[in-house]
């Protein structure tokens, strides 16, 4: 959902296109201002996304409140709606980095277009960063998706704002989702209960690549359902005893299905056996408890479903390219070759 900011210092306007704004779907307006001051005070202290600004207003005008909010957080768009067909201040709001300049009395069509617009160009940026995986997905490719799930991580660990980081992250996966599987239609509140965040996670890249891989797994599993429905009894067995030792045996056994015609849709879905893709969960659920619980590697890999440390290890190794204890050192390796190479 996106917070929208209206400032303008009469009640009737700010009434009206609070009643435009909320008539189109993602947006809400969750604040009110009557002069740019207040709207200045607004952007400092919370979370906003769009502002519609008027001008002449006491206290602070518009065209000096906007740049002052533009300068705090320059990833605000702002808007300016007045009733001065002024090229002068046009000109002055296009210099400062404003969006639009928009000629009262308030044309609903031009806000609703506005709005639309501004959500579509959010959608591309965000669809943008996954550019790089979602041929895998469109390819039935799970081997290749998780072996660059890293790239995705690393971009949004670099460029998505810490301050922002939850709200961001819900967006980007929305929007993969619409693209994907656009029959599956999850607000907000959904989301974050099917892929919850942590603020700890805006801090460690491999956090964010544990939470990735959920999302696409998610999205790998229910497009192999909607075309092989047999496939939701196999999902659910693994899911309930993935932290057992369990087998490829275990599972026909307990779907009543066949290994061999198991094997061959997996193959087709997932590029990759059933077992391959058991032991990416195994170790993606101990990495998570590597990087959340001081537990140490002997307790998690036996955690997981694992009997011998040196089997966990050669597994660890193989799916993620590098050690256990290189993994749990993350941070500190981060730290050592950021001061070597200042």
């Amino acid at each position: 959902m996106y917070k929208v900011l209206i400032v303008d210092d009469e009640e009737l306007v700010r009434q009206a296109m609070a009643k435009i704004v909320s008539s189109v779907e993602n947006f809400e307006v969750k604040f009110f201002a009557k002069n740019g001051q207040e709207a200045l005070d607004i952007c400092k202290n919370e979370k906003v996304d769009i502002v519609f600004m008027d001008i002449m207003m006491p206290i602070k005008d518009g065209i000096v409140a906007s740049k002052e909010i533009l300068d705090i957080n320059p990833d605000i768009s702002i808007y300016i709606v007045s009733s001065y067909n002024s090229f002068e201040l046009a000109q002055r709001a296009l210099k400062n980095k404003i969006k639009q300049y928009v000629i009262k009395p308030i044309d609903s069509n031009t806000i609703k277009s506005i709005l639309t617009n501004f959500k579509v160009k959010k959608q591309q940026e965000e669809i943008s960063i996954s550019v790089n995986v979602n041929k895998f997905i469109e390819e039935n490719d799970f081997y290749g998706l998780y072996d660059n799930i890293s790239v995705v991580a690393k971009e949004i660990y670099n460029n998505y704002s810490q301050s922002n980081f939850k709200d961001n992250m819900y967006r980007f996966i929305s929007a993969i989702l619409y693209s994907f599987l656009p029959e599956v239609k999850k607000n907000k509140l959904e989301l974050q209960q099917l892929f919850p965040l942590q603020d700890i996670y805006s801090k460690d890249e491999r956090l964010i690549f544990i939470w990735l891989f959920k999302v696409y797994e998610y999205i790998f599993i229910k497009r192999s359902e909607a075309r092989y429905p047999i496939l939701k009894d196999i999902f659910s067995y693994i899911e309930s005893n993935i932290v057992n030792n369990i087998s490829l045996n275990d599972i026909v056994k307990n779907c009543n299905l066949s290994q061999g015609y198991l094997s061959r849709i997996f193959k087709k879905e997932f590029n990759m056996t059933v077992m391959n893709y058991i032991h990416i969960k195994k170790i993606n659920i101990a990495k998570e408890y590597i990087c959340l619980s001081r537990m140490n590697i002997s307790e998690i890999f036996f955690k997981v479903g694992y009997n011998e440390f040196s089997y966990f290890c050669k597994v660890f190794k193989k799916y993620e390219k590098t050690t256990v204890s290189r993994f749990r050192n993350y941070n500190a390796i981060k730290e050592n070759c950021m001061s070597e190479n200042p």
